[in-house]
Protein backbone atom coordinates (compact mmCIF):
# COMPACT_ATOMS: atom_id res chain seq x y z
CA UNK A 1 0.00 0.00 0.00
CA UNK A 2 1.13 3.24 -1.04
CA UNK A 3 0.10 6.72 0.46
CA UNK A 4 1.92 10.45 1.82
CA UNK A 5 1.48 11.89 4.97
CA UNK A 6 2.75 14.37 7.16
CA UNK A 7 5.86 13.32 9.16
CA UNK A 8 7.29 15.45 11.91
CA UNK A 9 10.04 13.05 13.07
CA UNK A 10 13.42 14.34 12.61
CA UNK A 11 15.61 11.96 12.81
CA UNK A 12 13.57 9.88 10.21
CA UNK A 13 13.64 12.93 7.84
CA UNK A 14 17.34 13.16 8.40
CA UNK A 15 18.00 9.77 7.31
CA UNK A 16 16.15 9.86 4.13
CA UNK A 17 18.19 13.36 3.58
CA UNK A 18 21.06 11.30 3.81
CA UNK A 19 20.81 7.99 2.40
CA UNK A 20 19.31 10.26 -0.36
CA UNK A 21 21.24 12.74 -1.24
CA UNK A 22 24.67 10.83 -0.55
CA UNK A 23 24.53 9.97 -4.02
CA UNK A 24 24.65 13.31 -5.27
CA UNK A 25 27.66 14.51 -2.71
CA UNK A 26 29.27 11.07 -4.49
CA UNK A 27 28.48 12.39 -7.83
CA UNK A 28 29.99 16.32 -7.07
CA UNK A 29 32.70 15.34 -5.15
CA UNK A 30 31.09 16.89 -1.40
CA UNK A 31 32.04 16.24 1.73
CA UNK A 32 31.25 17.22 5.53
CA UNK A 33 34.03 19.46 5.04
CA UNK A 34 33.54 21.32 1.79
CA UNK A 35 29.63 21.27 2.12
CA UNK A 36 29.24 21.05 5.68
CA UNK A 37 25.26 22.28 5.02
CA UNK A 38 24.47 19.81 1.99
CA UNK A 39 21.61 17.04 2.82
CA UNK A 40 24.04 14.52 2.57
CA UNK A 41 25.76 15.56 5.84
CA UNK A 42 22.96 17.75 7.65
CA UNK A 43 22.02 16.42 11.46
CA UNK A 44 18.47 15.88 12.73
CA UNK A 45 18.60 19.33 15.20
CA UNK A 46 18.67 21.53 11.64
CA UNK A 47 15.77 19.33 10.71
CA UNK A 48 14.24 19.96 14.10
CA UNK A 49 14.51 23.48 14.04
CA UNK A 50 13.50 24.40 10.37
CA UNK A 51 10.07 21.92 11.58
CA UNK A 52 9.68 24.24 14.42
CA UNK A 53 9.66 27.54 12.06
CA UNK A 54 6.99 25.96 9.55
CA UNK A 55 8.63 23.57 7.47
CA UNK A 56 5.60 21.28 6.62
CA UNK A 57 7.22 17.87 5.53
CA UNK A 58 5.66 14.58 4.06
CA UNK A 59 6.96 11.10 3.52
CA UNK A 60 5.93 8.90 0.95
CA UNK A 61 5.48 5.67 2.72
CA UNK A 62 5.26 1.93 0.90
CA UNK A 63 4.25 -1.20 2.44
CA UNK A 64 4.91 0.66 5.69
CA UNK A 65 8.37 2.23 4.76
CA UNK A 66 9.11 5.78 4.44
CA UNK A 67 11.17 5.62 0.78
CA UNK A 68 10.58 9.50 0.27
CA UNK A 69 10.30 13.04 1.33
CA UNK A 70 9.49 16.35 0.18
CA UNK A 71 8.46 19.51 2.51
CA UNK A 72 7.58 23.33 2.00
CA UNK A 73 7.74 26.60 3.47
CA UNK A 74 5.88 29.63 3.33
CA UNK A 75 8.09 32.60 2.14
CA UNK A 76 6.28 35.35 1.82
CA UNK A 77 3.30 36.56 0.88
CA UNK A 78 2.02 34.01 -2.06
CA UNK A 79 5.20 32.32 -2.48
CA UNK A 80 6.29 28.64 -0.97
CA UNK A 81 9.77 27.05 -1.03
CA UNK A 82 9.82 23.23 -1.98
CA UNK A 83 12.59 21.75 0.17
CA UNK A 84 14.36 18.44 0.83
CA UNK A 85 12.70 16.51 -1.77
CA UNK A 86 14.28 13.44 -1.86
CA UNK A 87 13.74 9.61 -2.63
CA UNK A 88 15.95 6.52 -1.63
CA UNK A 89 18.36 5.98 -4.44
CA UNK A 90 16.90 1.68 -4.78
CA UNK A 91 13.20 3.69 -5.12
CA UNK A 92 14.06 6.13 -7.85
CA UNK A 93 12.90 6.06 -11.25
CA UNK A 94 9.41 5.12 -10.36
CA UNK A 95 7.45 8.61 -10.41
CA UNK A 96 7.83 8.82 -6.18
CA UNK A 97 9.43 11.98 -6.72
CA UNK A 98 6.64 13.62 -8.97
CA UNK A 99 4.01 12.16 -6.87
CA UNK A 100 5.61 13.85 -4.12
CA UNK A 101 6.39 17.35 -5.78
CA UNK A 102 2.45 17.50 -6.71
CA UNK A 103 1.40 16.58 -3.15
CA UNK A 104 3.07 19.53 -2.24
CA UNK A 105 2.28 22.04 -4.86
CA UNK A 106 -1.54 20.78 -4.02
CA UNK A 107 -0.53 21.84 -0.23
CA UNK A 108 0.48 24.94 -1.19
CA UNK A 109 -2.40 25.88 -3.64
CA UNK A 110 -4.84 25.09 -0.34
CA UNK A 111 -3.02 27.88 1.20
CA UNK A 112 -3.22 30.30 -1.43
CA UNK A 113 0.18 29.78 -2.94
CA UNK A 114 0.94 31.60 -6.18
CA UNK A 115 4.55 30.90 -6.99
CA UNK A 116 6.86 27.78 -5.78
CA UNK A 117 10.52 28.36 -5.75
CA UNK A 118 13.20 25.51 -5.79
CA UNK A 119 16.77 25.68 -5.31
CA UNK A 120 18.87 23.06 -7.16
CA UNK A 121 22.70 22.36 -7.33
CA UNK A 122 23.72 24.05 -10.59
CA UNK A 123 26.08 21.39 -11.85
CA UNK A 124 23.00 19.21 -11.54
CA UNK A 125 21.64 19.14 -15.14
CA UNK A 126 19.61 16.10 -14.83
CA UNK A 127 17.87 16.90 -12.05
CA UNK A 128 16.82 20.55 -13.65
CA UNK A 129 15.63 19.47 -16.95
CA UNK A 130 13.49 17.21 -14.74
CA UNK A 131 11.61 19.91 -12.85
CA UNK A 132 11.54 21.94 -16.25
CA UNK A 133 9.30 19.15 -17.04
CA UNK A 134 7.44 19.89 -14.30
CA UNK A 135 6.85 23.25 -15.26
CA UNK A 136 9.58 24.77 -13.71
CA UNK A 137 11.70 27.78 -15.38
CA UNK A 138 15.32 28.60 -14.37
CA UNK A 139 15.01 32.03 -13.38
CA UNK A 140 18.49 32.72 -11.92
CA UNK A 141 22.02 31.61 -10.51
CA UNK A 142 22.69 32.24 -6.70
CA UNK A 143 26.41 32.11 -5.91
CA UNK A 144 26.72 30.65 -2.33
CA UNK A 145 30.08 31.40 -0.53
CA UNK A 146 29.67 29.33 2.03
CA UNK A 147 29.17 26.04 -0.42
CA UNK A 148 31.46 24.35 -3.62
CA UNK A 149 28.51 24.78 -5.80
CA UNK A 150 25.91 27.55 -7.60
CA UNK A 151 22.59 26.99 -6.41
CA UNK A 152 19.76 27.20 -9.65
CA UNK A 153 17.07 28.85 -8.60
CA UNK A 154 13.52 27.89 -10.29
CA UNK A 155 10.29 28.85 -9.97
CA UNK A 156 6.94 27.77 -10.63
CA UNK A 157 3.16 29.48 -10.94
CA UNK A 158 0.97 27.66 -9.52
CA UNK A 159 -2.87 28.02 -11.15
Amino acid sequence: MEKIMEIRDSKLITDILNKAFNTVALQFNYTKENAPKFPAFIKSDVIENELNKGLKMYGYYMDRKIIGCAGYSHYKNQIFFIERLATLPEYRHQGIGKKLMEYAENKMREENGRIIEIHVVDENLKLIEWYKKSGYLKIRVDKIKTLPFNSCVMNKILE
